[in-house]
């Protein structure tokens, strides 16, 4: 790691995180965390976190335990996986469930994996692309049956494509992506034990009586720059499920988890009972249970993955062995090679400056990596991996006030795993 790297990669971090916050009530009790495992490497990473400001700055010289930052944060669990050769080192979980409780995070405790969620859903797209069903390159609105992207000035000469949707450089603007944890968490997210009650349809189209912000609609031209949307993988829902004829959940499934061995994973709401059993409770921004315990959302493709960390880390494995020619279970060498080429350039990001299909990306050369964040009204998440070396990490937390933690988890895996952070 080189400092100047360090000062222009996380010294602006607040500005990405989904939202950074600072100390809240208790976490997890220190006792449960603190615990030697008898793994040295592990020991060290626990006791390695690099605490950081308010304002997202590290902290260089200045060493925290997870379980102190844990109180900090007002987060009661975390859970992590770490990549090193291409095989998963080790995994665990910390703290509690839920928090004022004494049920254990494990690992094998399900957490709500955010936009993380659009890697795997854009592997499965993918797998449509290698069958010929779908064309990168070819205007979607010519497989959309369900619904169709609005016509407009910018539309004139460039289309919305698959590989425009899955790169966020379609030019699309939803009323349902620019959100953060501190604002009301929407009607349409619904608790625990209930499915969505709302179309996607109807969020695209700003439908009277949902909690959207204005229609879905085209405002730049196609391919002309980066915009985040939830709305790109809300399409992509929608475009393969009238390709196939198949509930997404169930499509995702057969195309990604099931092949792949991630029987921990599902897009299914409400939450099958027996991972329902083992899921995290969600926590927000002050340490405490969302209403609900664990919320669903409407947009599968974007958001809607249930996982552990350990599964995660296997999809990430894939996806390296892939690149490297070494396995084609889920995409071909050449399908990988699109998933992790830049198609647009991301500006003001200080985690990435380019935009695969379904990753963002940064560096060069063994410092190239992978990484894509995500973020709910009650967890966060981060998967972050090194093509080239074979190493990465998972980690996932419930509670929307861990935006800085997992971050400084982050750091304290690539401290001890000697990471190119250098980048």
């Amino acid at each position: 790691m080189t400092r100047s790297w360090r000062s222009s990669r996380l010294g602006i971090l607040g500005a990405l995180l989904f939202l950074a916050c600072g100390p809240g009530p208790p976490g997890a009790p220190a006792g449960e965390v603190d615990e030697p495992t008898g793994d040295p490497r592990i020991d060290r990473v626990r006791a390695g976190l690099v605490p950081m400001t308010e304002s997202a700055e590290p902290q260089w010289d200045q060493r925290a335990t997870l379980a102190e930052r844990m109180r900090h944060y007002a987060v009661p669990g975390v859970g992590l996986a770490v990549i090193d050769d291409y095989e998963i080192a080790w995994s665990g979980g910390f703290g509690t469930l839920e928090a004022g409780t004494g049920d254990r995070v494990t690992d094998q405790t399900l957490f709500h994996a955010g936009s993380i969620a659009k890697c795997l859903s854009a592997a499965a797209a993918l797998t449509l692309v290698g069958e010929g069903r779908l064309e990168l390159d070819r205007d979607v609105n010519e497989h959309l049956r369900s619904w169709r992207i609005p016509d407009s000035e910018f539309t004139a000469a460039e289309k919305v494509t698959l590989r425009r949707l899955l790169s966020h450089s379609g030019g699309i603007q939803d009323g349902f992506t620019d959100r953060s944890s501190g604002d009301r968490v929407p009607d349409y997210f619904r608790p625990a034990g209930e499915g969505a009650t709302v179309e996607l349809r109807e969020l695209l189209d700003a439908a009277p009586g949902i909690d959207v912000d204005g229609p879905t609609r085209v405002t730049a031209v196609p391919g002309s720059r980066y915009r985040y949307a939830n709305a790109d993988y809300a399409i992509l829902e929608l475009l393969v499920r009238d390709v196939t004829g198949e509930p997404f959940a169930a499509f995702m499934a057969q195309r990604v988890l099931e092949p792949l061995g991630l029987a921990s994973s599902t897009y299914e709401q409400p939450l099958p009972a027996a991972l329902r059993a083992r899921a995290a409770v969600e926590h927000d921004l002050r340490g405490r249970p969302v209403p609900g315990d664990r919320l669903h959302i409407p947009l599968l493709a974007a958001g809607g993955l249930w996982t552990t960390p350990s599964d995660l880390a296997q999809f990430a494995i894939e996806i390296l062995r892939s690149h490297r020619g070494e396995s084609d279970r889920l995409l071909s060498r050449a399908l990988t090679a699109e998933m992790l080429t830049r198609q647009i350039e991301v500006a003001g990001n200080p985690l990435a400056d380019g935009a695969g299909l379904g990753f963002e990306l940064a560096g060069e050369g063994t410092g190239f990596y992978i990484v894509h964040t995500g973020g709910t009204w009650g967890s966060t998440s981060i998967l972050w991996a090194y093509p080239e070396t074979g190493q990465g990490t998972v980690i996932m937390t419930n509670s929307a006030s861990g935006s800085l933690l997992r971050i400084e988890i982050l750091l304290a895996i690539a401290r001890e795993y000697g990471w190119p952070l250098e980048g």
